[in-house]
């Protein structure tokens, strides 16, 4: 594979990869929780098989869209029981 084939396949990653986590409502990895750390070490091990070309680009934003999604559906679910639980105590 060419320099300048894996350059592209970087540059759409961190491009695709930014675009949802501004979406997903993460601005910073200071406060991440364990899930969130899971997650970010997963897409770290897909960045690298789509800049080598072991995964053709569309597996990858299915399987990064599939983890964000997940991410923060039960980040929702979380806080919404929490949010449930806090009102019923009051």
């Amino acid at each position: 594979m060419s320099p300048l084939h894996i350059i592209v396949r970087a540059v759409f990653a961190y491009v695709f990869v930014m675009i949802l986590t501004r979406l997903s409502g993460h601005r910073t990895v200071r406060r991440a929780d364990v899930p969130s750390f899971v997650v970010a070490l997963i897409i770290g091990d897909m960045f690298d098989d789509l800049f080598w070309g072991e995964v053709a680009a569309s597996q990858f934003v299915v399987g990064v869209g599939t983890l964000f999604l997940v991410d923060v559906w039960t980040r929702s679910a979380l806080a919404g029981a929490g949010v449930r639980a806090w009102r019923r105590q009051r």
